[in-house]
């Protein structure tokens, strides 16, 4: 009895709609193949034309492809804007999870570590969410970097990442955070500062600065999108990364060449 039930439901409540959603509004049904022939005109209508596309890119580049920006400039829609910002961050996430030089620093070499907390509430107010931690570290030499989103700052969590990130034989600054504590064991020289009296260690000349503007550079890009869906959030890191890491190379010339790496022309 019970299929039979589900049987009438289907063939007369659930396929209909999936067939022609008019039905249920005891609107005439139409031919199949107008059904087909409508939803191909509705998916030609939301292509953009390639010279929107390239415009778009570019804006994109040069950091001027806000939403409000390309309604009015390029008359792309918002869906259209989010979604290529989005194909264009995974070509940085594809860029950089295929870098050859994943590792910085080397013997000899100085880098600066740190966390830091990425998203919180401003003065207290709005919803309560978790705290997301990010960490990243800097060579002093070559300004090569990496950051990266982590669930917590302890030394269970942030050691593997140092390990596969900085290479042996570099010299470590950091911070007097104690999951920093046993660097030296694992084949690294540690100098920290301790910032709750100086900046700088009047010793040792040890100091972070470097890695606290990456982070300064970091959270301002975050705060003119007027922040970051956390479900986006390595994404938009990768974007970060990817434009830190462009030196003097132009960024349109760049993205693009990244592109045809993905994929390439026929």
């Amino acid at each position: 009895m019970m299929v039979e039930k589900l049987k009438y439901f289907y063939l007369n409540c659930i396929l209909p709609e999936l067939a022609d959603s008019r039905f249920l509004r005891s609107m005439p049904m139409r031919n199949p193949k107008e059904i087909i022939d409508a939803q191909a005109k509705k998916i030609e209508q939301k292509r953009l034309p390639i010279h929107t596309i390239v415009h778009f890119i570019y804006y994109w580049a040069r950091e001027m492809s806000s939403v409000t920006f390309c309604k009015r400039e390029l008359n792309m829609g918002q869906n259209a804007v989010v979604d290529w910002s989005n194909y264009l961050r995974e070509v940085c996430v594809w860029k950089l999870e295929n870098n050859q030089n994943k590792e910085i620093g080397g013997p000899g070499l100085f880098v600066e570590i740190d966390e830091s907390l990425f998203v919180r509430r401003k003065n207290n107010a709005g919803r309560i969410l978790p705290q997301q931690w990010i960490f990243g570290g800097i060579c002093r030499e070559t300004k090569a970097c990496f950051i990266i989103s982590v669930p917590d700052r302890s030394e269970k969590t942030l050691l593997p990442i140092i390990q596969r990130y900085i290479r042996p034989g570099s010299i470590i600054l950091s911070d007097c955070w104690k999951a920093y504590n046993n660097l030296q064991q694992v084949g690294f020289k540690h100098n920290t500062v301790n910032h709750t009296y100086n900046f700088v260690d009047p010793d040792t000349g040890a100091h972070t600065q470097h890695i606290e503007r990456l982070w300064g550079s970091a959270k301002w890009s975050n705060k003119k999108r007027r922040g970051t869906n956390r479900n986006f959030l390595e994404s938009y890191l990768a974007e970060f990364m990817w434009r830190t890491r462009l030196g003097e190379q132009d960024a349109f010339e760049t993205i693009l060449k990244d592109i045809s790496e993905i994929w390439p022309p026929l």
